[in-house]
């Protein structure tokens, strides 16, 4: 009985050769899967995005560049394997033609002006586009490990900013600062036991395989490429977060266009969170309508900080007293200062957004349609220079409703 032969130290395993030849299932199965899971994720991290303004008091850029560098991991693997399906559908149409017409191209068949080509193997085009199926799908897990360094030294950094209450401003710097610091370290140092850990590690390794069999510039000019196409998805994906910047009036786009979904409880998703005030219906009857105002944790902030700092600001403006956030906000009816009272807190159904709700009384309106709009106090914070200063925010929010007579 002859025994199989030792395998060499340069020789691959009998089960990674097996498992090369028949990379495509897991694959296709990985993509598949992952694909699914990832379509479902930008409406979470959108979510995820107005939760971290509004319930754990995130300043409204950080809560912008974290979901804009969580739209760009995902919107990125979501092409990525999106090309490698793709693919694998080329490579799966030339695997059919490969067995179909094994013997290829017969050029005594052609017009005379094709019969002088030589042209592609079936086979080996379907081998070809193996191999480009490959490479491609073994990108993600290059990325995957730049992705996963990046991601848990902003939620340390979320971490910090939240437990010892800092400006936003010292954590983009302190970002920062560590971006330049690790630049002119990968420039200066060259040959450090550090550095060759790195540079021999699993990332490493990966993307040197890549720079040496494709060409030193041709990864870089991919990986921009993909970058290019996930900025339209990201944008998408970070359409209307403006709105619930608390500190910001509505822009003139904002005022002349709004959305109904923004205002009215009866156009938006049950577990959908709305910016800044909102009706049950755009059509109301009766004496009274409840209205509700977002809650902000910012705005605990910026009151304690007012009644510091600013007391006769309040005075100036002809403000009354701040004794909770629902005080920032002052309501005009047709440009009419209505006064509410009673604010009491709520938790809004499948969304567990909080929001402060009142009873807005509209007994002396007639039938019609009216306008409400919401001013607005804050404590804007300077990035510059120390301390803050009053400042009033006209269009905070604005809506036109319809009242009918029973």
């Amino acid at each position: 009985m002859e025994l199989p032969k030792p395998e060499t130290q340069n020789q691959a395993p009998v089960w990674l050769d097996d498992m090369q030849k028949n990379s495509w299932e897991p694959e296709v199965i990985i993509s598949g899967i992952a694909l699914a899971f990832i379509f479902a994720f930008p409406a979470q991290i959108y979510v995820f995005g107005v939760r971290l303004i509004q319930d754990y008091g995130l300043n409204y850029v950080g809560a912008l560049l974290v979901l804009l560098y969580l739209s760009y991991v995902i919107n990125i693997f979501k092409i990525f394997l999106i090309v490698h399906l793709c693919l694998r559908f080329a490579w799966a149409g030339l695997l059919g033609l490969s067995y179909a017409f094994p013997q290829g191209v017969i050029n005594e068949k052609l017009f005379k002006s094709a019969q002088h080509f030589v042209y592609a193997k079936p086979a080996a085009m379907a081998l070809k586009m193996e191999r480009a199926c490959s490479m491609a799908f073994a990108f993600p897990l290059m990325l995957s490990i730049i992705f996963v360094g990046i991601t848990l030294y902003l939620g340390f950094l979320l971490l910090v900013y939240k437990t010892f209450a800092l400006n936003f401003f010292a954590i983009y710097l302190i970002f920062l600062g560590t971006a330049l610091v690790i630049a002119i370290w990968g420039v200066v140092d060259k040959r450090s036991r550090l550095k060759a850990w790195l540079a021999t590690g699993f990332y490493g390794s990966i993307q040197a395989v890549y720079q040496s069999n494709l060409g030193k510039w041709s990864l870089f000019g991919y990986l921009f490429f993909i970058f290019g196409l996930a900025i339209p998805l990201v944008a998408n994906d970070l359409k209307g977060l403006s709105l619930y910047y608390n500190s910001a009036n509505l822009s003139a786009e904002q005022l002349e266009w709004p959305d109904r979904s923004w205002y009215f409880e009866n156009h938006k998703a049950p577990t959908e969170r709305f910016p800044r005030i909102m009706l049950a219906s755009e059509t109301v009857s009766g004496s009274t309508v409840l209205l509700s105002l977002a809650y902000y944790e910012e705005d605990e902030r910026h009151v304690a900080t007012i009644n510091q700092n600013h007391p006769d600001g309040l005075d100036t403006l002809g403000w009354p007293a701040l004794n909770h956030p629902a005080d920032l906000c002052q309501f005009y009816l047709n440009d009419s200062l209505v006064t509410l009272t009673g604010w009491m807190p709520a938790r809004l159904g499948s969304s567990s957004q909080r929001a402060y709700q009142c009873l807005l009384d509209l007994s002396s309106l007639p039938a019609g349609q009216h306008e409400l709009r919401a001013e607005k106090l804050i404590a804007w914070e300077n990035l510059f220079r120390s301390g803050t200063e009053l400042r009033r925010r006209e269009n905070w929010a604005r809506l036109v409703f319809s009242k009918f007579e029973e």
